[in-house]
C-alpha cells in the first residue's frame, strides 16, 4: 500500500549518490581519534578496565624440593614410557638409562657434526658463529622494493579515509579496470546509480501490509523512454502516513532531504542522497533513546536489590528471579505524543517544518534546532490530518482535522487562539490546498467527496463547492505549473483533473480515469513539468500519468501551458499522426495484395473453363 507520494524537484539531487555516510556523533568519534594520535603518538588513552594485580614476591629457589629446582635440570627430561627391561616400542632396545638405543646414537652424530661446525669456523679468518643461516631467516629484515597499491573501498571513501588527496584527478573511485587499463564502465555499479539529467525521481511510502513492512521507495521515472524502477528504498520504523520533501539539514547546509511521519511519535529527516543510510540525519521529537540505557541499568539495579533483600528475609529457599523488567525511552521535550499524520516543508523559510498529530496538536520545527519544536497549537479538538504553508507568505498555514474544521492560522501568534480563522467542513477533512495563482484560496477535500474553496479573508461561506465523488475525495493537488489545475484521487480508484479557473467560477471535471492501481489515498503533480501526476493506493504500485496525449486536458489548458509544453504536445501530436498514416498506409498495401491474389486466382480459372468449351463446340462441328 502506498500512503504518499511526493516528487523531488529537478536538479536537487546528486547526479553521483553516495553510498554511505557517516553520522555526526561517528565523525566527532573518528576526529578525537585523529586529534589524539596526532598530538601525542606514544599517549595512550586511560583504560577503563581496573589495575593489574601486583606481581608475587620473589622465592627462594634453594628451599624448595629438588624436583622442583628447575636450575639443576641440564636438558629436558624424555617422556618414554619404560616397562620393564624393553620398550612399549615395538624393535625398540633400550639403553642403560632407559633411553632407546636408535636416540642415543642420533644424539652422539649431531653433538659430533656442531663440534666439527665450530672448528671449521674457527679455522676462518672472517668466519661468524650463525654463518650456517640462510638468507631466508633474515627476510623481514631485507629492504621491501615491492610497490604499495591504496585500495579504496566505499567505506574507506564515506569515512574520509580513502585516497582523495593522493588522486584527485580521479571522479570515480570504484570503476572496474581490466587488465589493459579500459574502463568497464558497463559492468560497474555507478552505471546503475548515477542519474541523468532527465531522470525524475518520486518518493512512495509504501507498506507491505502481509508482511507489516515499510520503506521509504525512491523511484527514477525516465521520461525519453518511459521506464520506471526503484532507485533504492529506505526501511522504516513504522507504518509511514506523511511525507515532505525539504533542501535544508541540519547543519544549515543545502541538500536532498525527507521528512517522514509515522505511527511513531518522531519525525525522522534522511538523506535522499545516500544509497544505503543506516539512520535518519536528524529525529525531531520522538523517544530521547540517550537515555534508555541508564533506565536499562536501573531497572536491573532495583530488580537485583529487591532479590537480594527477599534472599536474605529467606536465606532457606531463595526466590525465583523477578521478571524482566520492559524499559520504555521517554520523549523528548514538546515532542508530539501521538502519530504524525500531516507534514509539510516551509518553500520561503526553508529550515522550518509543520506537522499535524493525532494527538490534536500542530508543531513548527526548526531544522537547524532539532531538540525542540519552536511553536505548539492548540487550535484543533480532534486528529489534525493535514498541514500547509501559504505559497508565498512563509509566516500563514492551513491546517484540517476530524473536528472538521479548516484553519488559517498566523505562526507569529501561537498563544493567541482568537486569531485563527476557522471555516466549517461537512466531514472529516482529508487534505487541504492552497492555490498556487490565486494565493487567498484554499480548497479542502472531506471525506463525503464534497471539495469546497473559501477566500480565507473572508472565510465565513465558501466561493464554491463541488461534488468530487460518493465515494470520498482522499487527496487533492494543485499543478504548481499551470493555473487552475486541481488534481483529485478517491476512493472509488479515480483520478481526475478539475478546472478551478473558469470564466463562471465554478469548476467543472476535465476528465476522471481508472487508475487501474486499486483505492487511491496520495496524488501529487511533478513541479518542475506541467502534465505529469502521480499517485498511490491500496494495490502497493505507483501510479504514473502523463497528460500530454490527453486531449481534453491539452485543449482545455492549451493557453496556460508553458512553451516547452507546448512544443512537446505539438510534437506527440505529430508523431501521432505520422504514425496513423504509416498504419493507414500499411493496411492499405495488405488489402491491395490480397485483392490481387485473389483476381489472379479467379481469373486463371475462368480462362481454363472458357478453352474447354470451345474445343467441344469444334468436335460437334465435325
Amino acid at each position: 500500500m502506498i500512503s504518499s507520494v511526493v516528487f523531488v524537484p529537478h536538479g536537487k539531487a546528486d547526479p553521483k549518490p553516495k553510498r554511505y555516510e557517516l553520522s555526526a556523533g561517528e565523525m566527532n568519534m573518528l576526529h578525537a581519534v585523529e586529534t589524539n594520535e596526532s598530538s601525542n603518538s606514544d599517549a595512550l588513552p586511560p583504560s577503563p578496565f581496573p589495575a593489574p594485580t601486583p606481581s608475587l614476591p620473589e622465592v627462594d629457589i634453594s628451599t624448595l624440593p629438588a624436583d622442583l629446582r628447575m636450575d639443576k635440570y641440564d636438558e629436558e627430561p624424555v617422556n618414554v614410557n619404560v616397562v620393564g627391561a624393553d620398550s612399549e616400542l615395538v624393535g625398540t632396545s633400550l639403553g642403560a638409562d632407559g633411553i632407546p638405543e636408535e636416540d642415543i646414537a642420533e644424539e652422539e652424530e649431531e653433538d659430533e657434526d656442531e663440534e666439527m661446525e665450530m672448528d671449521d669456523g674457527a679455522n676462518q679468518p672472517n668466519s661468524d658463529s650463525d654463518s650456517d643461516m640462510s638468507d631466508d631467516d633474515f627476510e623481514p629484515l631485507q629492504h621491501d622494493d615491492r610497490e604499495y597499491e591504496p585500495t579504496d573501498t566505499a567505506a574507506l571513501t564515506a569515512m574520509g579515509l580513502g585516497h582523495t588527496q593522493t588522486y584527485p584527478q580521479e571522479p570515480h573511485y570504484f570503476d572496474d579496470v581490466d587488465e589493459e587499463g579500459e574502463d568497464e564502465g558497463d559492468e560497474s555499479d555507478d552505471e546503475d546509480t548515477n542519474l541523468k539529467p532527465t531522470d525524475v525521481l518520486i518518493l512512495s511510502a509504501t507498506t507491505d501490509v502481509a508482511d507489516d513492512f515499510s520503506t521509504l521507495e525512491v523511484y527514477v521515472y525516465e521520461p525519453p523512454t518511459g521506464n520506471l524502477y526503484v532507485h533504492h528504498d529506505i526501511a522504516l520504523p513504522a507504518f509511514p502516513l506523511s511525507l515532505a520533501w525539504g533542501d535544508v539539514n541540519p547543519s544549515g547546509n543545502s541538500g536532498n532531504y525527507v521528512a517522514i511521519g509515522t505511527f511513531k511519535e518522531g519525525i525522522e529527516i534522511w538523506n535522499l542522497d545516500v544509497l544505503d543510510p543506516l539512520e535518519p540525519i536528524a529525529t525531531l521529537g520522538g523517544e530521547d533513546m540517550s537515555s534508555i540505557e541508564a533506565a536499562a541499568a536501573d531497572a536491573m539495579l532495583k530488580a537485583y536489590n529487591e532479590k537480594k533483600a527477599k534472599t536474605k528475609k529467606n536465606s532457606k529457599k531463595s526466590p525465583p528471579p523477578p521478571p524482566p523488567t520492559s524499559v520504555s525511552a521517554p520523549l523528548h521535550p514538546g515532542s508530539h505524543t501521538d502519530a504524525v499524520m500531516a507534514l509539510d516543508w516551509n518553500k520561503v523559510h526553508r529550515q522550518v517544518l509543520i506537522s499535524g498529530s493525532a494527538d490534536s496538536t500542530v508543531k513548527l520545527w526548526d531544522i537547524t534546532k532539532p531538540n525542540s519544536p519552536a511553536s505548539t497549537f492548540t487550535h484543533h479538538t480532534g486528529k489534525v490530518s493535514s498541514v500547509a504553508f501559504h505559497p508565498t507568505e512563509g509566516t500563514i498555514f492551513a491546517s484540517g482535522g476530524f473536528d472538521k474544521f479548516a484553519c488559517v492560522v498566523d505562526g507569529r501568534m501561537a498563544n493567541d487562539s482568537s486569531k485563527v480563522r476557522r471555516a466549517k467542513i461537512g466531514s472529516d477533512c482529508e487534505e487541504l490546498a492552497w492555490d498556487p495563482f490565486k494565493p487567498e484560496r484554499l480548497v479542502a477535500a472531506g471525506e463525503d467527496g464534497k471539495i469546497m474553496a473559501w477566500d480565507v479573508r473572508n472565510m465565513s461561506k465558501p466561493i464554491w463547492k463541488v461534488d468530487g465523488g460518493s465515494y470520498g475525495v482522499s487527496s487533492i493537488a494543485f499543478n504548481p505549473k499551470v493555473p487552475g489545475m486541481l488534481a483529485t484521487a478517491s476512493v472509488d480508484k479515480t483520478v481526475g483533473v478539475w478546472d478551478t479557473h473558469t470564466i463562471s467560477g465554478s469548476p467543472h471535471c476535465v476528465i476522471k480515469k481508472d487508475s487501474t492501481v486499486g483505492k487511491l489515498y496520495t496524488c501529487n503533480f511533478y513541479p518542475s513539468s506541467d502534465l505529469l501526476l502521480g499517485f498511490g493506493g491500496t494495490g502497493g504500485q505507483l501510479g504514473l500519468w502523463e497528460m500530454v496525449s490527453e486531449d481534453c486536458v491539452v485543449k482545455t489548458f492549451e493557453s496556460r501551458l508553458g512553451q516547452s509544453t507546448r512544443n512537446k504536445v505539438a510534437k506527440t501530436a505529430e508523431l501521432d499522426k505520422a504514425a496513423e498514416i504509416d498504419f493507414e498506409k500499411i493496411m492499405a498495401e495488405e488489402n491491395n495484395a490480397a485483392k490481387n491474389a485473389r483476381e489472379a486466382a479467379g481469373g486463371g480459372g475462368k480462362k481454363k473453363k472458357k478453352v474447354g468449351k470451345g474445343k467441344k463446340k469444334v468436335a460437334r462441328k465435325k
